[in-house]
This record gives structure tokens, C-alpha cells and sequence, in this order.
């Protein structure tokens, strides 16, 4: 497809084509109480080139050296369908932390999509965009009081726990609460590990479940985590297992478990998907295929029990880059040096904890020579490094640099180090993708509006 610049990007409008215009959208911050409207572009339209357009447009704005996210909801959209057609008994729970942007809440909810909370405002975002409370799982297991208390007046009834401790608050504060119990499952090869903080040890898993018998509480069910990054499926397999052995358990005690809920850690980067591929290509035996044969094995669909996931990133990790801006530039030999619009304390603080190598791109496109690349972040801190050794084409100052699959766990920090934010965000979908979401959407009510764009 050929290039697509600013004049040419149009809004497909079911009763014309618009030019588009961001002007009072696009800056807006990015938890604005107000609506963030999506645009409809023609087919084909790529991320990068969206991201073009919007820097083209604005070019001698006043606020456009700042960091900006550009979202495709379709890639949101494909990730669903893509869940449902390899896990198809498993329902998904999307864990609202990985980013809570409004049209991807709104597009997870229109599709009928249930939702991990963990806080009382991540609560109050999903079910003002029209949630019901019954699709919520409030999913900490050490929660704050005023939130707990937040939760049983809001008719939030599905929650996590890990320990004696909580199953008392629980039974003071919200009795007629459905618990469910967090197995500790082995993440010990996982790049980010859960296990330390939360969950129980399978021994003291049994000592909780007669601890909610004797309270007369409801638990329904256990959920475990395996960490992110997990280089292999031991750990689920093992975890699921287990899981089934609880069951029984409970059931010895008195307990009918109607819940199994199998956690996040699913990849949502390419990177990731090519180290543990989600779906089945060709000869490799993929995570997904795993997960439903070890379903199959120890919950089998005759039994009646009630499965879900808690995926974040793997549902917008894809579907965002983040596009910042060249603010300096030094050569030091062959090596070119850039400070950028962001840093390790906001936008790249996770990628930074977990070593991922991030690779940029120039949107404007340079020589083909690639040079040694040291990228530095826009704070005075002087472990702000965002990316220490990469091969990249000489860029420029006022130039931007588009990173790829940054849609989890970037657009979080409000106000980061030195008072720098990131406070801008582009969303779009392809126009037989939006026919596509329409028509596929339970709730079509609750999905992001459409308007002029770029």
C-alpha cells in the first residue's frame, strides 16, 4: 500500500467523507471524563502511517513535541476473536490495569467482555461505561476497606483472596460476597513473578477453604496466576491440576465450586508471541492448544464449571504504539545519541523492569545505514536509559520515533519524573473492521463513538 499522508486520511462516515480535524479531541488527557472518540479510516491503514498523518497535521503546534499513543481498535477486536476461536470455553476477563483508555474499556464492553478490577476507581470506570456489576471480578486479594465497602454498594460480589486475614474483613464487611480462592502457582521461570505476593501454598489453600466454611461465606471457586513471560506450560498445566484437586477438596468440606479462573500472563507483544506462539502454526504446539487439552483433562465441559481469564496485555498490547519526539541529539563516533519525550519513569517504566530489547522506528524514513543507538529518556535522571544498543537510521531533532506493541502497561503514570507527561492519544479502526465490530457487539450501545480524526 502506498504511503498515506495527512490530506489523504479521510473519516469513513455511513453519509460522507469528512475531512478530519484533532484539534479538541487529541488533547484531551488520557483519563478524561469526557468521550474519546475513535476514527474510522479507510482499510488498510497501518499504525505508523495514522501515526504520520497526526504529526504532519500538527507540525508547528505549540504542545506537538510531546509523547502521543496511536491505538487501533481493530487490532483489539482481532485479539478477541482470536481468544475465542482458541479458547472457546475460556471467557475473558480483561484486567483493566494493562490500560484503562476509554474506547478500549468501551470496545471490551460492547463485545460483552467481563472485567478484572483491582481498585475502587478501576471499578467506577468500568461500570460508568455501562458494565454490570456481574461482569466485574474484583481480582486483589488484600483489599483496602473504603474499596471493599465500595464494592458491596455497587453490587461487585465476585473477588479474590489469599489469606485468613481477608476471609474476616470479607465476613465483617460484605458476608454475602462469592469468593474466590488464589492458588500459589509456580512462576519461578517467569520474567515477572506474582507468587511471592500473592496467592496461597496449596496446603494452606485447604486450611482457607474450611476457614470459608466455618465463616458460612460463599467461595465458588479457585483462580491462580502463572507470572509473565513464562518460558514454558509446565506451571499452568501443574496449576490446573491442582486447581481440580481443591475442587474436590471443597467439595469433601461441603463446597460446590461452580469457578476456575486461570489467570493472565498471555503474551502481547510479537516478541512474546514468537518465544510462546498463543495459537497453533504449522507443527508448533501452541499455549493456547495446551491450556484446552489440560481443560479438557481436568474440567471437562460435561462438568459444568465456569471458566475465565484475566489477559491485560494481551488485549491491547498489540493495537498501541507510542510515538515520541527527538528533543536533542549528540554523535559520538558512529554512535547517535537521542534524548526523547519520554522516559524509564512513565511510558517505558515496565519494558525497562523487565528487560525487553525495544527496537525504534523513524517515522520519517532516513538512509537505509544503520547506526549504534543509545536512546535517552526526557528526565534528569541518569539511569533514564530507554534503550542502550540498537541498530537505527540516523534521525533528527523535532524528528519522532514510533515504538511498536506498547499498549500494555504504558499509559499509567499521570505525572512522572521531573513533572514530564504523556498526555495524548490517536485511536483508530479500519472501516470493515468497525462494520465488522458492530455487527458482532452484545452491547453495540456502549462502543467508542466515531468522528473526524486526523
Amino acid at each position: 500500500m502506498e504511503n498515506i499522508n495527512a490530506s489523504r486520511i479521510e473519516v469513513c462516515d455511513t453519509n460522507c467523507l469528512k475531512q478530519a480535524d484533532t484539534d479538541n479531541f487529541l488533547s484531551l488527557p488520557l483519563y478524561s471524563p469526557l468521550p474519546q472518540q475513535v476514527a474510522v479510516v479507510p482499510d488498510g491503514t497501518t499504525s505508523i502511517e495514522a501515526a504520520r498523518a497526526v504529526t504532519a497535521r500538527n507540525e508547528g503546534k505549540g504542545d506537538w513535541d510531546e509523547t502521543f499513543m496511536i491505538g487501533d481498535l481493530g487490532m483489539v477486536f482481532k485479539l478477541y476473536k482470536r481468544w475465542n476461536r482458541e479458547l472457546p470455553r475460556v471467557e475473558l476477563f480483561y484486567a483493566l490495569k494493562a490500560n484503562g483508555l476509554r474506547p478500549v474499556v468501551n470496545t471490551m464492553a460492547a463485545l460483552g467482555c467481563g472485567f478484572d478490577c483491582a481498585s475502587k476507581n478501576e471499578m467506577a470506570l468500568v461500570l460508568g461505561c455501562g458494565v454490570k456489576p456481574e461482569k466485574i471480578i474484583y481480582a486483589h486479594t488484600c483489599k483496602m476497606m473504603s474499596h471493599l465497602t465500595y464494592a458491596r454498594d455497587h453490587d461487585v460480589e465476585l473477588m479474590t483472596f489469599d489469606n485468613e486475614e481477608e476471609l474476616l474483613k470479607v465476613k465483617k464487611i460484605y458476608p454475602t460476597a462469592r469468593l474466590v480462592l488464589r492458588l500459589k502457582a509456580d512462576d519461578s521461570k517467569a520474567r515477572m513473578t506474582f507468587g511471592d505476593k500473592f496467592g496461597a501454598p496449596f496446603d494452606y489453600c485447604k486450611y482457607l477453604i474450611k476457614k470459608a466454611k466455618d465463616l458460612d461465606l460463599d467461595l465458588i471457586g479457585i483462580s491462580f496466576h502463572v507470572g509473565t513471560g513464562c518460558p514454558g506450560l509446565e506451571a499452568i498445566a501443574t496449576a490446573i491440576e491442582e486447581s481440580r484437586m481443591l475442587f474436590e477438596f471443597a467439595r469433601d468440606v461441603g463446597f460446590a465450586f461452580t469457578l476456575l479462573d486461570i489467570g493472565g500472563g498471555f503474551p502481547g507483544t510479537e516478541e512474546a508471541d514468537t518465544v510462546l506462539p498463543f495459537e497453533t502454526v504449522g507443527f508448533t504446539t501452541a499455549m493456547a492448544a495446551i491450556i484446552r487439552g489440560e481443560l479438557d483433562k481436568h474440567f471437562p465441559e460435561e462438568c459444568g464449571v465456569r471458566i475465565i481469564a484475566e489477559p491485560g496485555r494481551y488485549v491491547p498490547g498489540r493495537a498501541f504504539g507510542l510515538v515520541t519526539n527527538i528533543s536533542a541529539k549528540k554523535v559520538i563516533k558512529d554512535r547517535m545519541i537521542y534524548h526523547v519525550s519520554d522516559c524509564i519513569f512513565h511510558s517505558f517504566f515496565l519494558c525497562n523492569l523487565e528487560s525487553v530489547k525495544l527496537r525504534p522506528v523513524p517515522l520519517k524514513p532516513g538512509k537505509e545505514k544503520l547506526h549504534p543507538t543509545t536512546v535517552y529518556g526526557v528526565s534528569m535522571s541518569g539511569v533514564d536509559v530507554i534503550e542502550k544498543d540498537t541498530l537505527m537510521e540516523e534521525a533528527y531533532v523535532g524528528d519522532w520515533l514510533y515504538w511498536k506493541d506498547e499498549g500494555g502497561y504504558s499509559a499509567l503514570i499521570r505525572y512522572g519524573f521531573n513533572g514530564f507527561t504523556m498526555y495524548k492519544a490517536c485511536y483508530f479502526i479500519s472501516e470493515s473492521d468497525w462494520k465488522e465490530l458492530q455487527s458482532a457487539s452484545l452491547y453495540p450501545k456502549l462502543l467508542p463513538d466515531t468522528r473526524d480524526f486526523i
